[in-house]
């Protein structure tokens, strides 16, 4: 149970979770990457003239393959924070560091990649078939295939912005918010999805409850708002939307060193 890392040891640990992958996660997996069909399926008793664009399609896949991320821990990991059930997972012959990193391997790439792969499967099964709303393969959107890289506009002058820090910010995204449901599971005992996305609804409403009032008053303050106008009132869209952009990046990747981090800690520190 020390921190030290050995290869072979890890590897164990890696076939071990990926043995356990499909009787614990397995029917979870096929529901999310089934997800897309649902919707598929709704629009064809709907309206048989309805289209459901690629970016649109790639957009629901990279949701649902979100989503199997934030649950893996919960699932796949579920007694490493009880005290009596975790017992069988502390005592593994692995150190603590292989364990916790064939969960991130689990976490943040395996069922996400698998339900990821699931989707597009069927998204190509539902664009053979002669009815329904796949009109045009994934790769034929207006982004490019697999990653959304554009933004239409509406300017005629500038009909789309291209930066590399849109997909970027995007897959950022995808590992921020399994970092904080992987914190979550370490602290919770029941229910860890339900509960993780109940606290952050609520962290939600505060803020929003708070930025109310200092929005109104700093409007309300001429040199704040005279520098706000200086600050983008000279900005191109380029530039504003690479500002913005760059910075969802670098809060997505200190979220996601620090939740990490902090789930590492807690799990280095457990009792049992």
């Amino acid at each position: 149970m020390n921190n030290t890392f050995d290869w072979n040891r890890f590897c164990k640990v890696v076939n071990k979770d990926f043995r356990n992958l499909w009787p614990m996660f397995g029917t979870t997996m096929i529901v999310l990457a089934t997800l897309p069909f649902a919707v598929w399926l709704l629009t064809l008793v709907v309206s048989r003239d309805a289209v459901i664009g690629p970016d649109y399609r790639v957009a629901m896949i990279m949701v649902v393959s979100s989503f199997a991320a934030l649950m893996v821990p919960s699932r796949l990991y579920r007694t490493m924070n009880l005290r009596n059930e975790g017992i069988y997972y502390a005592m593994l012959p692995a150190s603590k560091l292989e364990k916790f990193l064939s969960m991130m391997l689990f976490t943040f790439i395996v069922a996400p990649v698998v339900v990821y792969l699931g989707s597009m499967v069927l998204d190509i099964v539902l664009r053979l078939l002669p009815a329904g709303s796949y009109r045009e393969w994934l790769w034929q959107g207006s982004g490019g295939f697999p990653l959304v890289t554009t933004i239409p506009l509406d300017d005629d002058t500038m009909p789309g912005f291209h930066s590399w820090l849109l997909p970027t910010s995007s897959w950022t995204s995808c590992l921020s918010f399994p970092a904080i449901f992987l914190f979550a599971a370490t602290l919770f005992k029941k229910h860890k999805v339900i509960y993780t996305f109940l606290i952050l609804y609520a962290l939600e409403f505060v803020l929003t409850i708070v930025s109310i009032p200092v929005t109104v008053s700093l409007a309300y303050k001429p040199d704040f708002v005279e520098w706000l106008y200086d600050s983008f009132a000279g900005a191109t869209r380029e530039g504003f939307m690479n500002s913005f952009l760059g910075t969802v990046t670098v809060v997505n990747i200190v979220v996601f060193a620090l939740f990490t981090w902090l789930a590492w800690r807690r799990l280095k520190k457990m009792p049992y």
